[in-house]
């Protein structure tokens, strides 16, 4: 099952270790492609914007006269005009402009941080899902071989009906746990190829993950890390310095530009130069109404800018005590086990029952008991991880996740 869905994309899915996964998520993700372009959308933006607004226009008016007198005259009049800007408006498209642009590359770097979140994330839920589904298989083989050897003890008179109807309900609970497992699997499957991105061929591989160090920790306040490191955070800062600019802007086109002609011509033989001056009286729309509604838009992000710092904040403390309970539980289940179980206990146990030290009961027991102890050690390690991804992701520094491993 697992090699069909990793066939069925055409994805570099075969990633053996987390930081490749990552790189080739970063390396071949088209919506980092996309960021990209964006960034060069703002950059254009910023371009347009700085250049000046008016260009010089130039208009000659050719005409022929009849003179009351008689005869007639060729006069011609040639105006250069050039509008300038009032009230600072270049200065605030600019602004926000640039704003714009620093805002984009933040958003884009925060881009690339949850893309290699989503692959940590998927690679520690594939690497655990795959090695549950093996000890379920395992699990089901071996009430499989328990169950059709009951039914012959039964059948030459050395087990009775409870045992089979005890060793039947294991193995059928077992094929459930079996096929859910699968499916689990499946699911994460899908999800990591997705994760990852399109590339080469993806073929079934065994992820390997480090070991994480439980008494790792940042070497700063980590609500001031986050504070100053996370790009979502600065690039909200910068929409906010973008809304704030464009309200600037807003109010400036209150102030009516000016536009600057000079004309020279020669009109029945005389030579003719003037200087005019032109300006929009701000009588039947003064921009009022623009103005207010920019500034609103800005007052409106700034709360929300806000809010959303005191929502880091809050994130940061949960995401900490959530990294320190994490850390403790792997801690107390070292010096519980000491060393890792015997991969071959479930074997042993089985020997016993076929050797008589065990009874079919205690054998299922002993079997259910060994794959719950492995599940749970999976999952204490499991939610370290994703703990340890948690707070990276929160202080804005997805190198955290390997930082803090051996």
């Amino acid at each position: 099952m697992t090699g069909m869905l990793l066939c069925i994309y055409p994805f570099y899915a075969n990633a053996v270790t987390l930081k490749a996964a990552i790189d080739a998520a970063i390396e071949q993700l088209p919506i980092l492609k996309i960021s990209k372009l964006q960034i060069d959308g703002a950059q254009g933006e910023l371009q347009e914007q700085g250049s000046y607004a008016y260009n010089p226009e130039l208009s000659v008016e050719p005409q022929r006269r009849r003179l009351n007198g008689g005869g007639s005259t060729n006069d011609y009049y040639v105006t250069l005009s050039q509008g300038i800007e009032l009230g600072g408006k270049q200065k605030y498209r600019e602004q926000s402009a640039q704003a714009g642009l620093d805002a984009v590359k933040l958003e884009s770097e925060a881009l690339y941080q949850q893309v290699s979140l989503n692959v940590a994330r998927a690679f520690i839920e594939l690497h655990f899902s795959k090695r549950e589904l093996i000890w379920r298989n395992q699990q089901a083989g071996t009430l499989m071989q328990l169950h059709k050897a009951v039914s012959r003890q039964m059948e030459l008179g050395e087990a009775n009906q409870l045992d089979v109807n005890l060793s039947q309900a294991s193995l059928t609970q077992a094929i459930n746990a079996e096929a859910q497992a699968k499916q689990q699997h499946a699911m994460n499957v899908s999800r990591y190829v997705m994760a990852v991105g399109a590339g080469g061929e993806a073929q079934e591989f065994q992820p390997e993950l480090p070991k994480l160090l439980v008494n790792w920790r940042s070497q700063s306040n980590p609500v001031e890390i986050a504070m100053s490191s996370r790009p979502d955070l600065t690039a909200k800062r910068q929409r906010l310095a973008q809304y704030s600019a464009q309200a600037d802007l807003s109010n400036a086109k209150r102030t009516p530009d000016l536009t600057v002609g000079l004309m020279a011509g020669k009109e029945a033989g005389d030579q003719l130069i003037s200087l005019g001056l032109t300006i929009a009286i701000p009588v039947l729309n003064s921009h009022r109404g623009a103005y207010r509604a920019a500034l609103s838009q800005a007052s409106a992000y700034e709360t929300e800018l806000q809010w959303f710092e005191q929502r880091v904040k809050l994130e940061v403390q949960e995401a900490l005590f959530n990294h320190t309970t994490a850390m403790k539980a792997l801690l107390a289940m070292g010096e519980v086990e000491g060393k890792p179980a015997s991969t071959d206990n479930i074997e042993l146990a089985r020997m016993a029952f076929y050797a008589g030290e065990l009874n079919i009961e205690e054998l299922v027991l002993h079997i259910n008991q060994i794959l719950e102890s492995r599940i749970n050690s999976a999952s204490i390690v499991k939610q370290g991880w994703l703990a340890r991804i948690r707070l990276a992701e929160v202080l804005g520094h997805p190198e955290y996740i390997l930082q803090g491993t051996q």
